[in-house]
């Protein structure tokens, strides 16, 4: 998984998957086709962004409904980045970034392949629900989630997305970072290309 897969799917795990399965070349404009996405020579954050909304775009009726919440996580992203110190590099794309996508279309997310693998980290995540619910303060909570270690960074990241609300997905966030190194060190990348 390299770092703009990591991107999407900290965003939206749905959509990221859809990643997963296309051919990547460089191209004018983000652009979905059937198998293939083109790329555009652009800062690393911009185009995070510009892939969500051409993926998200691309999807039919049924997925966009569904994935309402997660088109609000792309928007929040682009705000948060706008009043980042990178901000002013990255205000063209962001505030029109319709010049640098073309539209697409025909893409659907594979819901079973989504329940197959949200299912295999249940567990995982019916403890942190409950780790929360028993524990009284953040360290106690961060000190008991160590059984997040064995999880892969994909693993890690859908656990992430399922915690659903902020404040629990924050510590969920936390906890992964303090016991899983190789989520950790994906982390870590991910940020270095943000302010690449």
């Amino acid at each position: 998984m390299d770092e703009l897969e990591f991107c999407i799917k900290s965003l939206s795990y749905p959509l990221g998957m859809l990643l997963e399965g296309l051919e990547r070349r460089e191209g004018e404009k983000v652009e979905v086709k059937e198998g293939l996405i083109t790329l555009p020579r652009a800062p690393f954050a911009a185009l995070c962004y510009l892939t969500g909304i051409a993926l998200f775009d691309a999807l039919d009726i049924v997925d966009k409904k569904r994935l309402g919440d997660d088109y609000g996580a792309i928007e929040g992203f682009c705000k948060k980045l706008l009043n980042s110190k990178l901000g002013a590099r990255l205000k063209p794309y962001l505030e029109s970034p319709g010049r640098y996508i073309s539209p697409g279309e025909g893409l659907s997310i594979d819901w079973l392949e989504f329940e197959k693998r949200e299912e295999k980290v249940r567990p995982h995540l019916k403890r942190l629900m409950e780790l929360r619910e028993r524990t009284c303060d953040r360290s106690e909570f961060l000190a008991k989630t160590d059984f997040l270690a064995e999880l892969s960074v994909d693993e890690a990241l859908l656990v992430s997305y399922l915690s659903g609300e902020a404040g629990l997905r924050e510590l969920v966030n936390a906890a992964l970072g303090k016991h899983n190194s190789e989520f950790r060190d994906a982390v870590k990348e991910y940020f270095k290309a943000l302010r690449g």
